[in-house]
């Protein structure tokens, strides 16, 4: 005798955080620059190049931006002078670069994150951008708020003569 057996599945949980998710998807940087977006609607881009270059991410429209299109962080929709696809970098990570000027006598500059961090990073990591800032160079002083970026010599005097890029590694 053979017997039926049936299976009802019921949802385990009830609440649930929502993950934002791409609302259009392009497959390279030329296709993502023919069209201009919605504030704050997020895309996701294949590639660069080709589809499925490991080089595409998600986008996320800003229509206030005018920033300069870099073709990678930022990207602007052809003939759009304002907004432009901000590219979204991994959660846990922030990266940034700061130009400064080297003033006499100064080897620590205070470098301040764009936005408060809910706890102290769990590393921070400089790297010279100009040849003004390619000496020894060392992080001290890591805050929610930034960190100080110290150089073993006196970089060359002038105005905003001295880039460094830096990457936060957060908790």
């Amino acid at each position: 005798m053979k017997k039926l057996i049936l299976i009802l599945f019921f949802p385990i949980c009830c609440y649930a955080q929502s993950i934002p998710v791409a609302k259009n998807t392009f497959g390279t940087l030329s296709d993502m620059r023919a069209q201009a977006g919605t504030d704050k609607v997020q895309v996701l881009l294949n590639g660069l190049t080709a589809v499925g270059d490991n080089n595409g991410g998600t986008y996320m429209w800003n229509s206030t931006s005018t920033a300069t299109d870099d073709g990678f962080l930022v990207v602007q929709a052809t003939g759009v002078n304002t907004g432009r696809w901000i590219r979204l970098v991994n959660a846990n990570t922030i990266k940034g670069t700061k130009v400064l000027s080297g003033t006499a006598l100064q080897t620590a500059y205070v470098i301040n994150f764009d936005n408060t961090l809910p706890s102290i990073p769990a590393m921070v990591i400089i790297q010279a951008y100009s040849a003004n800032a390619a000496v020894p160079s060392w992080v001290s002083n890591v805050t929610t708020t930034g960190f100080t970026a110290n150089f073993a010599s006196v970089p060359i005097l002038g105005t905003n003569n001295i880039t460094i890029s830096y990457l936060i590694i957060k908790q």
